[in-house]
């Protein structure tokens, strides 16, 4: 494959690259910005690639929080701009859009692809409506298209809020044999290493796979035994909130269908 990938400076796009070289395939990264359609059109244009990967995305939930306009301007006009850009190219590539297991709904079973999405957060809603564009967009230009909705990943690389990154400065700077604080602590999620993440992705494309599908582990975690399990000793984990448990688990019958695993 020739592969052009947005959001490479990312963890998975890192990540991804080093899949893609590993695997014998060619990439290059976009390395402008999505919501300037001039650059993607000559970025798209200077290349042959038979496939595109967009990750690009404004995801850091404070982040969004903070200014959802520019969520927006990224997460969807970035991707209709990627779109628009993909469909003047001379050949037809397979485009690949990371969406969210944020587009979901918590709910105690394992969440379908056709399970309701009710977005509860702007990140969440600019990923919906992400994916809405880009498969209004790609069947009117005639591109074959898959929407992964990427759940909960951590690697040593994260860095900001996510709970990995943010679970490290705590061990290094708290007293450990004090209470351990913990909100979400029963709360159960879909969390992976990244690089299990990038590498379904990369098989993805290699099957040139078209839809929505689920990209997880499968299987749930209970947040305080991920905090635990990645703990340099014990901890006396205790609720820090009294909010019902909510569980965010994805049902990953339609990768492993499409995988032929």
């Amino acid at each position: 494959m020739r592969v052009g990938i947005t959001g490479g400076r990312g963890v998975l796009g890192r990540i991804l690259q080093a899949q893609l070289k590993g695997a014998g395939h060619d990439y290059d990264c976009f390395g402008g910005d999505v919501r300037e359609p001039r650059e993607l059109a000559a970025w798209l244009g200077s290349s042959r690639f038979d496939t595109v990967i967009h990750l690009a995305a404004l995801v850091p939930t404070q982040s969004v929080q903070a200014d959802p306009a520019r969520a927006f301007q990224v997460n969807v006009g970035g991707t209709a701009n990627l779109i628009a850009a993909a469909a003047t190219m001379e050949t037809k590539p397979w485009v690949f859009y990371a969406s969210s297991s944020h587009v979901y709904q918590p709910q105690a079973a394992p969440l379908s692809e056709s399970a309701p999405t009710i977005p509860t957060h702007p990140y969440g809603v600019s990923k919906l409506m992400g994916e809405q564009v880009f498969a209004i967009c790609a069947a009117a230009a005639g591109l074959p298209c898959c929407i992964g909705r990427i759940f909960s990943f951590y690697h040593a690389s994260q860095a900001g809020s996510f709970l990995y990154p943010s679970l490290m400065r705590r061990f290094a700077a708290e007293d450990l044999e004090k209470p351990f604080p913990l909100f979400g602590a029963d709360d159960v999620r879909d969390i992976s290493p990244a690089e299990a993440l990038a590498a379904y992705i990369v098989a993805l494309a290699e099957k040139r796979a078209t839809g929505i599908v689920n990209i997880g582990s499968g299987a749930g975690t209970r947040i305080a035994d991920f905090v635990q399990a990645h703990a340099p000793k014990p901890l006396r984990i205790v609720p820090a909130s009294t909010a019902a448990p909510t569980s965010v688990v994805a049902d990953i019958s339609r990768l492993h269908q499409l995988l032929g695993r």
